[in-house]
């Protein structure tokens, strides 16, 4: 019957959109696991003895090549309908401003390689920020691909608490024991101003991604 094939045609139809979709949402989940994966190498080169920290940069500058080229080729392909339009230039752009926070530790990094370390009731918060961080983008790379609403939820509620680190590890800056070094106490706000961000970025790829998985059944 011409109006059975006519809805098989539109079942296959729509069945090869919600594939094609579902998969640009993995591909983005992809660039968010790359970008946590420049910035804990960058993490690692600011955090780690000096052996450790050179394989923290290969890790970075490898990650950060990876995710500059996938980038551009996303951005020169063909998205999958509007759903998938909107998915990736939101993800896109998070995940451009993620690249652009691990760039930044990485010179964060290599200014530093002439000081001495930072005092450990320093660095401990400040590690502290950072792996809280790190694990709020990883998480949102699996939200983004389950769309699960519990997820979402998880990761929003988790980013008061990277707030919660950047204020005690101000605290101990503004009234330490013992004058801070100017240097050190600069370097510390920004790093924890990075990881901030990074965090907010997490959150905003999470914000959306129910949406994202809904839309893949509707283009």
């Amino acid at each position: 019957m011409p109006g059975a094939t006519d809805a098989d045609a539109d079942a296959g139809a729509n069945a090869g959109a919600d594939r094609a979709h579902r998969a640009l949402i993995a591909e983005l989940a992809g660039l968010v696991r790359l970008a946590h994966t420049a910035l804990r190498g960058a993490t690692v080169t600011l955090t780690h003895p000096a052996e450790e920290a050179a394989a923290g940069v290969r890790t970075a500058e490898e990650a950060l090549a990876e995710l500059r080229a996938r980038i551009e080729e996303d951005a020169a392909g063909t998205r999958a309908g509007r759903a998938g339009v909107v998915a990736a230039v939101h993800v896109g752009s998070e995940v451009e401003a993620l690249g652009e926070l691990a760039e930044r530790l990485l010179e964060a990094a290599w200014s530093r390689q002439e000081r001495e370390p930072v005092v450990e009731r320093l660095r401990t918060p400040l590690c502290g920020i950072a792996g809280a961080a790190l694990e709020l983008v990883a998480a949102a790379a699996e939200v983004l691909e389950s769309g699960a609403p519990e997820g979402v939820a998880d990761v929003l509620t988790r980013l008061h608490e990277v707030g919660r680190r950047q204020r005690l590890l101000y605290e101990l800056l503004i009234r330490p024991p013992e004058p801070a070094d100017p240097v050190d106490t600069a370097d510390l706000v920004m790093l924890a101003c990075c990881y901030q961000r990074c965090a907010a970025h997490a959150g905003s790829i999470v914000r959306h991604a129910g949406l994202f998985s809904r839309a893949g059944a509707a283009v």
